[in-house]
């Protein structure tokens, strides 16, 4: 009886054991109540049912079944429920040791109170472990194969030049080139250290001489005399303000000239009276002309002209006029012949170098300029005829009534060429046999001329 019972005993022992062991190959996290949640990863190489789910670097749970999705792995595992997921936790991916397995750690998020309920989807962060440790030291070693590469291409490129060395020889070059500098400074400081000295000297009796100009103690310094000139200046200023004071109050010349109504009232007449006199002078204009050319019956002719207009309606002609030869008149001349027998006859005769004056008053209405006095120093009147539009002046004089025959009828016509210049044709005697033409050209100059020209000359 004693050995049945302990072979019952034995036997429950066994049947003990072997529940505890199963239970715990099944769940390695432990004793306890579980609660299953699922993630989504896509990448689940190295990942089998049963592999640990680890919290805080604890096994709290394990994977259940991992099934495929569409093109990503869904997973189903467990976690004990003493284990609080709250919202917002993340599943990370983790390796034991550098070639060790995958297990899955949870990072539970201390900020929400929010548990997830029971098969809740977590999200997976496939980013950690030495997986991507290696995949990041494997994408580092190739950037840092690349910069090597261009480093060797730069410091020994396949064409065969070496940068360094020619870095290292500008150097050598820009060392030997600052040395020779230094070297030639050296030389010009040594040769011409007498001239520094003098240089040195110079400025320092410069400053010594500009310490005595500025020194307001001696009476021969530059300051002095500025001070003294000064002094005279305020002297001045206050003779001014005497003299001005003197004037405002009516005494000397100049202030009575100011003070009193009579004198100033005379120096206003006198102001009016003359700027009547200048505006006057201001209306009157004038014209000068001056031709040259040539007669058939006198030869070379040469005139000079001046008009005054001192209203636009009145004028004044002055004028002369030299020709190579003169008219012919006829004179009586009385000659003496041997026996003392005298004999008078009557001849022609024609001065040379005759010049001709005129002295005419006249007067314009509308296109019409009525003159008359003298005319080639002889008597007689005048008609002027102008057109502004055509640029042509028609003229007809009659003077010298003392002729033999009849008086001298000339006829005569000024046309306007360009800017000042104008040309003359005109004849003399036509109502008489000794007829003749004159030809020239000459310039005529208005007010606005003559300022322009002598603006011009001074």
């Amino acid at each position: 009886m004693d050995a049945f019972k302990v072979g019952l005993m034995a036997i429950a022992t066994l049947i003990s054991i072997g529940l505890m062991s199963l239970k715990i190959t099944s769940n390695q996290s432990g004793f306890g109540d579980y609660i299953p949640y699922r993630t989504i990863v896509k990448d689940a190489s190295g990942i089998f049912p049963k592999t640990p789910i680890k919290v805080a670097g604890i096994s709290a749970g394990r994977i259940q079944k991992i099934e495929l999705q569409g093109n990503t792995a869904l997973i189903t595992f467990e976690v004990l429920d003493k284990v609080k997921v709250t919202v917002g936790s993340k599943l990370k991916v983790k390796t034991v040791g550098f070639l060790g397995d995958k297990y899955l750690e949870i990072a539970i998020n201390e900020a929400s109170d929010q548990d997830i309920e029971s098969m809740g989807l977590i999200e997976s962060d496939l980013g950690a472990g030495f997986d991507a440790l290696a995949k990041d030291a494997s994408e580092a070693l190739r950037e840092i194969k690349a910069v090597a590469e261009e480093l060797r291409n730069d410091l020994a490129p396949a064409d065969g030049s070496r940068p360094v060395k020619q870095i290292l020889d500008d150097t050598g070059a820009m060392v030997a080139n600052a040395r020779e500098i230094s070297e030639t400074l050296r030389h010009i400081f040594v040769d011409n250290q007498e001239k520094f000295n003098q240089a040195a000297d110079d400025i320092a009796f410069f400053t010594e001489q500009l310490r005595k100009q500025v020194d307001q103690t001696k009476d021969d310094s530059l300051m002095a005399e500025a001070r003294q000139v000064m002094k005279n200046l305020s002297k001045l200023t206050d003779d001014l303000r005497v003299v001005a004071n003197n004037i405002k109050n009516g005494k000397g010349t100049v202030g009575k000239l100011l003070s009193e109504d009579q004198i100033a009232d005379e120096v206003r007449e006198t102001l009016s009276s003359v700027k009547k006199i200048v505006k006057k002078a201001d209306t009157i204009r004038t014209e000068l002309s001056l031709n040259t050319g040539l007669n058939t019956e006198y030869g070379g002719e040469t005139g000079l002209g001046l008009r005054i207009f001192p209203a636009p309606e009145r004028f004044y002609h002055l004028g002369l006029l030299t020709s190579e030869f003169g008219q012919e008149k006829e004179r009586e001349i009385t000659t003496t012949v041997n026996g003392g027998v005298s004999r008078t006859e009557n001849r022609k005769v024609r001065e040379k170098n005759s010049y001709r004056l005129n002295i005419q008053l006249g007067r314009k209405i509308q296109n019409f300029a009525f003159r008359g006095g003298l005319i080639d120093s002889t008597g007689g009147l005048g008609v002027d005829y102008e057109r502004p539009e055509w640029g042509t002046k028609f003229l007809v004089e009659t003077f010298d009534y003392g002729q033999a025959n009849n008086f001298n009828l000339r006829l005569g016509t000024e046309i306007h060429l360009w800017n000042v210049f104008y040309g003359k044709v005109s004849g003399e005697d036509l109502i008489n046999k000794q007829r003749s033409y004159t030809f020239s050209m000459g310039i005529r100059f208005l007010d606005e001329d003559l300022k322009g020209l002598i603006g011009f000359m001074f």
